[in-house]
């Protein structure tokens, strides 16, 4: 597969590969089918860009964007599970350190998922 592929799931929603700043791969859904998941594609897009933008700052850039991948997937499953949603926003909380800009995405990110959930 190559950056840019599009891909359906069973369900027929439509994701597209994506490298991160890192060079990670993650998997960005196509057209949202409502707006809370445009919005928290929005979230975590933002959230990566961030990560990237202030990698030399942040105790573990490479952590914070696997973390921001992993609560992606997590919250495109038919029924995220709670939990690991949680245990990764938190993760997220105390990896974006005194970051002011990260911190606010993810305390953003957190109340928007916790929402959701």
């Amino acid at each position: 597969m190559t950056q840019g592929d599009h891909f359906g799931n069973i369900s027929g929603h439509v994701f597209k590969d994506v490298r991160n700043a890192n060079g990670g791969t993650y998997y960005a859904g196509g057209p949202p089918q409502d707006p809370n998941a445009a919005e928290l594609a929005r979230r975590i897009d933002e959230l990566q860009r961030l990560v990237a933008q202030y990698a030399a700052a942040l105790p573990n850039p490479e952590g914070l964007s696997d973390d921001t991948e992993q609560l992606g997937a997590q919250l495109q499953r038919d029924r995220p599970n709670p939990n690991v949603v949680r245990g990764l926003l938190d993760s997220l909380t105390a990896g974006a350190g005194s970051v002011t800009a990260v911190l606010t995405a993810v305390r953003s990110l957190a109340s928007f998922v916790t929402g959701l959930l």
